[in-house]
Parts: C-alpha cells; sequence; structure tokens
C-alpha cells in the first residue's frame, strides 16, 4: 500500500512536468499557478493542491484535470471520489492528455455502470449547452463522449454532433463519423443526417 501511494505522486508530479512542457503551452500565468500546485504536491500540501489543480482544470488546462483525477482518486487533498476522479479524467482526455484513458479505464473497474451513465450524462448535458450556444469543439467532444463514456453507445447522437464538428472542419471528424455510421442503418443514418442539418442551422443561424 505504502508503495502503491508513493507511485501514485510520483506519477501525479512527473506526469504534470512532462505534459505541461511538451503537449500543451499554458500561459506564463496559468504555468506560474500549475508549477505552484505541483509544489504543493511535493511537499504533500495537498489540500492547496487540489485547489489550485481545480482552478485551472476549470480553466480547460488537460494536465490540471489529469492531476486533479489522480487527487480525487487517491483521496489526497480532498476525500476520495471516484465520480469526481472519471469526471476530471473524461475531460482531460477530451482535452487530448495522452495517458488519461488508462486512468479512465481503471475508474471503470471501480465503480458502477449506474455511475458511469451518471458521469457520462452529466458531462453530455454540459456540452451540450456550450455546444448549443457555438462552442465548436464541443461538438466533437459530445460524439466521444456518447459512444465512450455511456454504458451503451448512443450512435444516433453521436452521428448527429460528429456530422457538426465535420461541418465545422474539426480534424478527426471524419474518421469518428465513419466508425459511428457502421454501427447505424441506412435509414437510421438517413434520419441523424436530416437532424444535424435542423440542428446545425439552429446553431448557426
Amino acid at each position: 500500500m505504502r508503495l502503491k501511494y508513493f507511485l501514485t505522486i510520483i506519477a501525479l508530479i512527473s506526469i504534470g512536468q512532462v505534459a505541461q512542457a511538451e503537449n500543451h503551452d499554458p500561459s506564463p500565468e496559468l504555468a506560474k499557478e500549475f508549477e505552484m500546485a505541483v509544489k504543493n504536491v511535493e511537499s504533500k500540501n495537498f489540500l492547496d493542491a487540489v485547489r489550485g489543480f481545480e482552478k485551472l482544470a476549470q480553466s480547460g488546462l488537460p494536465e490540471a484535470q489529469f492531476n486533479l483525477s489522480l487527487l480525487h482518486s487517491s483521496g489526497l487533498g480532498t476525500p476520495k471520489n471516484y465520480k469526481m476522479a472519471l469526471y476530471w479524467s473524461w475531460q482531460a482526455h477530451l482535452n487530448d492528455h495522452p495517458t488519461a484513458i488508462n486512468q479512465i479505464n481503471e475508474i471503470f473497474d471501480l465503480i458502477t455502470e449506474a455511475l458511469r451513465d451518471t458521469v457520462a450524462n452529466q458531462i453530455i448535458d454540459e456540452l451540450l449547452a456550450v455546444a448549443k450556444a457555438g462552442e465548436q469543439t464541443s461538438t466533437l467532444k459530445l460524439g466521444k463522449t456518447y459512444t465512450d463514456l455511456l454504458v451503451t453507445p448512443d450512435y444516433q447522437s453521436s452521428y448527429v454532433w460528429l456530422s457538426i464538428a465535420q461541418a465545422y472542419g474539426l480534424e478527426s471528424a471524419s474518421g469518428l463519423l465513419s466508425q459511428v455510421a457502421d454501427e447505424l442503418t441506412l435509414e437510421e443514418i438517413l434520419v441523424q443526417q436530416e437532424q444535424a442539418s435542423t440542428t446545425f442551422s439552429e446553431i448557426n443561424s
């Protein structure tokens, strides 16, 4: 148990530093806040670490989202909470954190299917609100969440939002849309194409 605790903390520190340096380019202010949160982990000041990572996670920084997920799953700086751990690791995954999917798969083994769907529906509701307000990248995230986070994939809804993501020219939307189409009948595809056109027009009118 002590070894697992030690490895978790080392992973939290090292992954955060490497990801910040190589995968994303936060503003100097965010980078400074991230560094402070990591230092709080190093000094075992976990309460302030959670506060720091939470602020950065809300701003959309995937490294902070991933580290916040680790703290929730480890029960450090906050009571252990697998629901919040899944929520933040999925957000990190949607924002292209390279190893968040490993954390997600571990959490799947620790929770019920009902809780998994609860988190999925919460994220879907949040994404729908911003997608309908015209935020383009959320359409691609919706497509992924409908297929990969819900216990029973909703391919029809995914097709609608991936169609809109493709219309926006978002990278990878076309490939994902093709995969989703393979799960639908021709009749279902035609219906969802009409729905996508209607929704797209409503958003961009």
